[in-house]
């Protein structure tokens, strides 16, 4: 399943509705490219919890995992900046005009 996103579309919101708009219980993350347009996510350095500020954000690398159910969405999106080095979890993003996911599942 190929995400476009519009620009200031909100990435965590999108990836769930389309989970459950196509019946998606699990869904494993593929591809992901483009910026992330504002946002905010945490990661470590060291033993220290680090805060970093998304502003038109370019995704170098990362990796994911969701399940969504009645509870919600429920899953981890990583991912490396290019203005760092180290893994990035997003807890809120919205997209730049050129924000793609694809996802994988497995249809039973």
């Amino acid at each position: 399943m190929v995400l476009q996103f519009d620009e200031g579309d909100d990435i965590l919101g999108g990836i769930e509705s389309s989970m459950k708009q196509h019946n998606v219980g699990e869904a494993s993350l593929l591809d992901c490219k483009g910026h992330i347009k504002s946002g905010i996510g945490s990661y470590l350095v060291g033993n220290s919890l680090m805060t970093k500020n998304f502003d038109n954000t370019l995704v170098q690398n990362f990796t994911g995992h969701f399940k969504c159910g009645k509870g919600g969405l429920f899953g981890v999106l990583k991912i490396i900046p290019t203005d760092l080095d180290s893994h990035v979890t997003v807890a809120k993003g919205k997209a730049g005009a050129d924000f793609e996911i694809k996802l994988s599942y497995y249809e039973f």
